[in-house]
């Protein structure tokens, strides 16, 4: 019995380790479809990123940023598109809608996942004209987020 208790422990400890936000894991689910294109920058890609985060909205959190991932499935098969979407909105269900900007590439929602009250673990921005999801993680404040304007 004693075994039994200590086997299941140890494989829950190690699905925790393993799992992620829920847009992390819609990600994952998509990365590897036909038609899907992802990018994901962490470690030294980040810091070289970093850089190119002034020029837009996310500047006066680019410092803290600890990874960004970027999939897109605007060349995916129709049905893909359908589930994705459904499977999108119900990840998206658990999170703080931050509001809606324009951009060149059309209006965007973001998101934010909340790891306590007052911090966020990750910041989402989804494009629906291009079928591009943004995710940006890292711990950021509330105060921090309030600083993300839009662009004159």
């Amino acid at each position: 019995m004693k075994k039994i208790i200590l086997t299941v422990i140890s494989a829950l400890s190690a699905l925790t380790l393993f799992a992620g936000t829920p847009a992390e894991d819609v990600v994952e689910k998509y990365k590897e479809m036909k038609g899907a294109r992802n990018l994901v920058a962490k470690g030294v890609l980040i810091k070289m990123a970093r850089p190119l985060m002034k020029d837009y909205q996310i500047a006066p959190l680019a410092h803290k940023v600890e990874e960004l991932s970027v999939l897109r499935i605007d060349k995916a098969d129709p049905e893909i598109k359908e589930q994705f979407l459904k499977d999108l909105q119900a990840a998206l269900s658990q999170y703080m809608f931050g509001g809606q900007s324009v951009t060149r590439n059309g209006v965007v929602d973001a998101y934010v996942h909340l790891a306590k009250p007052d911090v966020a673990d990750e910041l989402i921005v989804y494009n629906p004209k291009i079928f591009a999801l943004y995710s940006v993680s890292g711990t950021f404040t509330a105060e921090e987020l309030t600083k993300i304007q839009k662009k004159p």
